[in-house]
């Protein structure tokens, strides 16, 4: 009994000194516990599929007031997600030895919040586009789509596309829908999504003259604004600002041609409103400026200038092809011709035209030659099956700018009239190769070379001097319809001036393209289908 006794206090002892004391160390080594931490921001789609042709409409003091109100939950969700940043860093930096399988919680709960700021940022701008539209009706979704998400947007992902036919940018533009309805909303438009419309050719030109009218009036602003900028840097730089003042030079020059271009646009004939279809962000910028509308006129000129033409010029240019225009109109109602008021002529300055120093060569019309058909292959594709009138009036250089545009494949036109041309291209021999129904040119007597008001004084030494451009197009053999330009009695009976100068345009009203001159009534005649009626014509 007492061994018993003993034998049960001792097994007591032990077990109590096992319980106070450290096991054994178990063999097996313990698992590394796993921690998942999942969570993951999604990003959101914040427009429409880009071809829908619906529209919607909202009120946007109550957007505002929705982003208001949910700004207030943003700010607490953003200061929840630094908590949870923080509290997830100081876990990994004292338990490092734990296994993380996925941390996703601290990437995607900031991404979340993310998310939520860029909602409030678009509907923002939602409101904005309403409120730019006046407030009320409906709007074009892909319209909202374009002023909320810029670029982005799948709508101009597709018209914007490289390599579009002016016909594919066409089509496109029509799935949209986009109607003149919603021209308010382009105030709406980023700047860089304006400044691609308004020179994309397949777009209509109601559309893309709205486009460039803003980003004009934006780039006036931002001109001014670094003038007057570089203006205090270069008067503080002293003897180091050579640099500074040659921008400054730029700057002025592009001013200049900004201003005329608003000036020339702002300016009315008796046809009524212009257009700004072309506004590109060269220095100087190429422009063209439409007087009248080309989504619906029944009959268009391009006017094509030359040497030293900018758009800097462009109220001067402006002011020549206005005289078309309004030539046209006169010799339309003086012979009750088949037309109407639904003309449009473009005072077209697309191309970069040569100085003094590189007129001679083809350079400059090969380049705006390809521009110009551009031009009239992305007219013919905005009009599509309407049977419009196109003429080319063309001077000088312009003239060789012109002939390479219609030689190119796919481009025609009904007339192509040439003015003192400095020459057509070498090799183009006969009018016959020309993608014109009709070829017409004109040159006034010669003039002493560089002296002005005796006559045309530069288009024959343009031509005999050019390098690759010295085809007449008034020789016989070359087959045009050759008019009169030195004065005459026009189709009425009445006194026609002789043309002086080289210049379209001139002051005492003895260019190319000046009223009452025997050239731009001819010009006027020709290009509204009444070539019977032309003075002073030599035949083909």
């Amino acid at each position: 009994m007492a061994e018993a006794f003993a034998g049960s206090a001792g097994r007591s002892v032990v077990d109590a000194l096992e319980r106070f004391t450290d096991p054994e160390p178990a063999t097996e080594p313990e698992p590394r516990p796993e921690v998942d931490a999942e969570f993951r921001g999604r990003e959101r789609a914040r427009y429409g599929d880009g071809a829908s042709r619906g529209r919607s409409s909202a009120d946007p003091s109550a957007l505002r007031a929705f982003v208001t109100t949910t700004s207030g939950l943003d700010t607490t969700a953003s200061a929840e997600s630094e908590r949870v940043r923080s509290a997830w860093s100081s876990f990994r930096a004292s338990c490092a030895w734990v296994t993380v399988d996925r941390a996703s919680m601290p990437a995607g709960f900031a991404r979340y919040v993310r998310e939520n700021d860029e909602d409030r940022s678009w509907i923002g701008r939602i409101a904005d586009a309403f409120e730019a539209a006046g407030g009320s009706g409906s709007l074009s979704n892909a319209a909202l789509d374009i002023a909320a998400t810029g670029q982005a947007a799948p709508a101009l992902q597709r018209l914007f596309a490289e390599h579009l036919t002016p016909t594919e940018v066409a089509e496109r533009w029509a799935a949209l829908g986009l109607t003149t309805a919603d021209a308010s909303v382009f105030d709406g438009f980023p700047t860089d999504v304006l400044a691609r419309l308004g020179n994309l050719e397949g777009v209509p030109y109601w559309a893309r003259s709205t486009a460039n009218a803003l980003v004009l009036n934006q780039r006036l602003v931002d001109v001014e604004r670094q003038i007057q900028q570089l203006e205090r840097t270069v008067a503080s730089a002293g003897d180091g600002s050579r640099v500074l003042a040659r921008e400054l030079t730029a700057l002025y020059a592009d001013r200049k041609a900004l201003r005329n271009v608003n000036a020339a646009l702002t300016k009315k004939g008796s046809d009524g409103k212009r257009f700004l279809i072309a506004l590109t962000d060269d220095r100087p910028p190429l422009a063209a400026v439409s007087i009248g509308d080309l989504d619906r006129a029944d009959s268009v000129t391009w006017a094509v200038p030359g040497m030293n033409t900018t758009s800097a010029d462009m109220t001067t240019w402006a002011r020549a092809a206005q005289n078309i225009a309004d030539e046209q109109m006169d010799v339309a109602d003086a012979t009750n011709a088949a037309s109407t008021s639904d003309r449009a002529v473009v005072a077209w300055v697309g191309y970069a035209t040569p100085g003094p120093e590189d007129v001679l060569r083809m350079d400059k019309a090969a380049a705006g030659g390809q521009r110009l058909a551009d031009s009239i292959l992305g007219f013919s594709a905005v009009r599509g099956s309407d049977h419009v009138e196109t003429n080319v009036v063309a001077h000088s250089y312009g003239t060789t700018t012109g002939a390479v545009a219609l030689a190119e494949r796919g481009v025609r036109v009904d007339r192509f009239v040439a003015l003192g041309s400095a020459g057509l291209p070498d090799g183009l021999d006969h009018a016959g190769q020309l993608h014109a129904d009709q070829v017409f040119a004109a040159q006034a007597k010669d003039g002493p070379t560089g002296k002005s008001g005796k006559g045309d004084e530069w288009a024959t030494f343009g031509r005999e001097k050019s390098f690759a451009h010295r085809v007449d197009p008034t020789a016989q053999s070359f087959g045009a319809t050759v008019f009169g330009a030195d004065g005459g009695t026009g189709s009425e009976g009445q006194t026609l001036s002789p043309v002086l100068h080289h210049a379209p345009v001139f002051g005492d009203e003895r260019g190319y393209l000046d009223r009452g001159t025997e050239s731009l009534h001819n010009v006027a005649l020709a290009t509204t289908d009444q070539d019977e009626l032309l003075t002073g014509t030599r035949s083909r």
